[in-house]
């Protein structure tokens, strides 16, 4: 049985917390956490119904979330979704995970073994953003920085992310259908890129060459967690003249996938069995 006596204390500490809680504040915060994957834009009349407070009082918290950078305005629409400054809170909170700090080593390790600049990215909506980098001595590395965002769907990264999500995941990220795009290799609808998106979703990597970048070859692969859903990609960029195809698709790709299999199981993934013809994990 539970100790009445800490339970009566618990109850105590927390009246009296709630004594200190600011009801701005806290609507604010409320209004934000209604965003979420599934519900990317909202209208300041479903969160007044939602938060059972006037419309005025919603405007106001609105007006002030938007001028904070924490939401914005949907285009040709009157209503709003989340902003850059959501994503630069969450990107601070990434980047203090221990996570990101144990998984230094092993890009930097892949890198050195490569002789690649190496890359970790999370996805944020329908952009990738850049959250850890170990650079090689190339020219072209340096223009990939901490906190580039790429289109999701124009980059080989952002294929590793997009084949963790059901078909009807992929409509709410790409409500329109219709992509844009970048070079002759990028994916235009959502059918394009689910044909795309089955073939990676079988290897847990894939390969491109001038993809984004004229010239630039990536192998990138997924980093999972032990709810075994896709949480990170990496990769590694090289010219794509410069390095023998052979070479891409044998000693690099399994390094690739090496690193990637030792980053997941940071994040207690266990694959199971490892098919030893492709070195792939399922």
């Amino acid at each position: 049985m539970p100790d009445a006596d800490k339970l009566a204390g618990e109850t105590e500490d927390w009246e009296m917390a709630k004594k200190y809680i600011v009801p701005g504040l806290q609507r604010g915060l409320q209004i934000l956490q209604a965003f979420s994957r599934d519900r990317t834009e909202i209208g300041a009349p479903e969160i007044a119904k939602e938060l059972g407070i006037p419309r005025s009082t919603v405007f106001r918290l609105m007006q002030t979330l938007e001028f904070m950078g924490f939401i914005e305005r949907a285009k040709n629409s009157s209503e709003y979704r989340l902003g850059v400054g959501v994503l630069s809170l969450g990107f601070e909170y990434f980047a203090s995970l221990e996570f990101i700090e144990l998984a230094r080593p092993i890009l930097e390790k892949l890198r050195d073994d490569t002789g690649f600049s190496a890359h970790l990215v999370i996805r944020d909506g329908w952009d990738v953003v850049f959250v850890l980098k170990a650079a090689a001595k190339d020219t072209f590395s340096n223009s990939v920085n901490v906190g580039l965002r790429l289109p999701a769907h124009s980059s080989i990264l952002g294929r590793m992310l997009l084949a963790d999500l059901s078909a009807a995941e992929l409509k709410q990220v790409f409500p329109e259908g219709k992509l844009s795009k970048f070079s002759d290799q990028t994916p235009t609808t959502l059918a394009e890129m689910s044909k795309l998106l089955n073939e990676d979703r079988k290897r847990g990597c894939a390969i491109g060459a001038s993809y984004f970048h004229s010239g630039i070859g990536s192998i990138s692969a997924q980093i999972k967690d032990n709810s075994h859903r896709v949480v990170a990609a990496i990769n590694v960029i090289y010219h794509d003249s410069t390095v023998k195809r052979s070479d891409v698709e044998g000693k690099y790709l399994k390094r690739v996938l090496q690193a990637a299999g030792e980053i997941s199981r940071l994040l207690d993934y266990h694959p199971g069995s490892i098919d030893r013809n492709t070195g792939n994990y399922p």
